[in-house]
């Protein structure tokens, strides 16, 4: 292509993201790449007042400091501000147990923001060309991503205040050499850039050149591609935020990060909206995107349209429930045990094993009630607990070291061990004598007593309880 060619498709792309020429500040980042050395000309060319940064990884010996010296000697001679940062990017990986390109990455960033910042410039270059675009659609593809994924590398993104640009999205790699070939311009390799043991590295090598034999312009329909589904994405964001505003019931604080959501509206929604709405539910709760998988969305969207009484296990701790209309994502303060039963605020609960070993089904039949006063009903397998006492997470389990019972109304407690012992239980039942805890406090000794820290109060949440299966 020729030269005004690309210069033109990257005025094009500076118009869109709304910069003028004429003094506006830019830090771009250079490596001394092809792709970097020729979005730092062609900006500088079209009057933008560029400043350049260079991180040096601490990866590649003697050539990194080859690519610095290169990079030095292009800044002088077009009269460019340089800024070089050395980093450590094994030391950042082994440390926060990410792959070397996933620490070089984030250190890069990490310096173009301080860097930025230090220099009062609030819009950051870097050179990604439609190539890398490709790889990064194609990429998010094949490790199973959404919507967002496949819409690749945003042309702009605001970030902690800056502004992130990539001038050449719409440039193919060989225009951009062709260009430089042209000025008369040499440029630096990494000789990394041809591992195929790296995933992008092999999308590049391996996998485009098929492509491209089937047909030469899959670069570019990739690239229009993931532009279609940005938009598609920024729709869906409109109407999640929508949903979110009208299905989640309870936001916990900032400690407990509990979400409750609305079960009923969460299932008459659209999948692609339940799914995203589910997904930012485990987000809010875990503080974080990472490590949130599909089979973690699929385990909630079951809870929304499967019975009362099941749980799904979530990162961070994180467990959900099904309950009457609702479904609640809470912290375990203690994980449950094998063959713990988590019981919810309402609805009737199924568990396929009787605690103590028999044959048949045992059901636990749960609602939610106003203590009104006057005398609590007297049956030996319905009992009415104080809501307040299920917090955050209520099980039907066998007995476990540590347990207790509070036996007064000081709150004075003893050991369920020795309560058993006191009222005479063989040593051989006591282990399967179920029970309904929170963590290590035994609310009720099924078929025997109730803790006094369970007991109901006039005009106080509770929960009544019927057990059936045991007797």
């Amino acid at each position: 292509m020729r030269e005004q060619g690309i210069t033109e498709l990257v005025r094009q792309s500076m118009e869109s993201f709304g910069l003028e020429g004429s003094g506006t500040r830019i830090l771009a980042g250079v490596s001394g790449g092809a792709d970097s050395v020729c979005m730092l000309l062609v900006l500088k060319e079209l009057g933008y007042e560029v400043s350049a940064v260079h991180v040096e990884h601490g990866i590649r010996g003697e050539e990194s400091i080859e690519d610095c010296a290169y990079v030095r000697s292009l800044c002088d001679a077009y009269r460019v501000p340089l800024h070089v940062v050395q980093v450590d990017a094994p030391a950042a990986a082994r440390e926060y147990s990410m792959t070397l390109e996933e620490a070089a990455r984030c250190e890069r960033r990490r310096v173009f923001r301080e860097t930025a910042g230090r220099e009062g410039i609030r819009i950051v270059a870097t050179a990604h060309h439609r190539m890398d675009q490709a790889e990064t659609v194609l990429w998010n593809l094949i490790r199973g991503s959404s919507v967002g994924g496949l819409g690749g590398i945003r042309p702009a993104r605001r970030e902690d205040g800056l502004l992130f640009i990539r001038p050449l999205l719409e440039c193919g790699k060989e225009q951009i050499e062709g260009w430089l070939r042209q000025k008369g311009i040499s440029w630096r390799t990494d000789r990394t850039n041809y591992d195929t043991r790296i995933t992008r590295n092999a999308i590049r090598l391996k996998v485009m050149p098929l492509l491209e034999e089937l047909n030469p312009l899959a670069a570019e329909h990739i690239t229009q591609a993931a532009s279609d589904f940005r938009q598609v994405e920024e729709w869906l964001v409109q109407e999640e935020n929508d949903l979110w505003a009208r299905v989640i019931l309870e936001e916990g604080d900032k400690e407990s990060k509990d979400l409750t959501a609305d079960r009923v509206l969460l299932g008459a929604a659209p999948g692609i909206l339940r799914g995203r709405i589910l997904r930012r539910m485990i987000g809010r709760c875990t503080g974080s995107m990472k490590d949130i998988g599909r089979a973690h969305v699929d385990a909630l969207d079951r809870l929304v349209s499967g019975p009362n009484g099941r749980m799904a296990s979530l990162p961070g701790g994180f467990t959900a429930f099904s309950e009457e209309g609702i479904l609640r994502l809470t912290r375990q303060k203690e994980e449950p045990g094998a063959g713990d039963c988590p019981i919810g605020k309402g609805g009737v609960y199924s568990f396929p094993r009787v605690p103590d070993g028999r044959q048949g089904e045992m059901t636990a039949e749960v609602s939610y009630l106003t203590w009104q006063g006057g005398e609590v009903p007297k049956k030996k397998y319905t009992k009415y607990l104080a809501y307040d006492t299920m917090a955050p997470c209520l099980v039907l389990r066998t007995r476990r070291p540590g347990d207790y019972l509070m036996v007064n109304a000081a709150h004075g407690r003893r050991k369920l061990k020795d309560y058993l012992i006191d009222e005479k239980v063989p040593r051989l039942m006591r282990d399967s004598i179920p029970l309904i805890a929170q963590g290590s406090h035994v609310l009720w000794v099924i078929g025997k007593r109730i803790s006094e820290g369970a007991k109901v109060r006039e005009g106080t949440e509770c929960v009544r309880i019927t057990v059936s299966g045991f007797q």
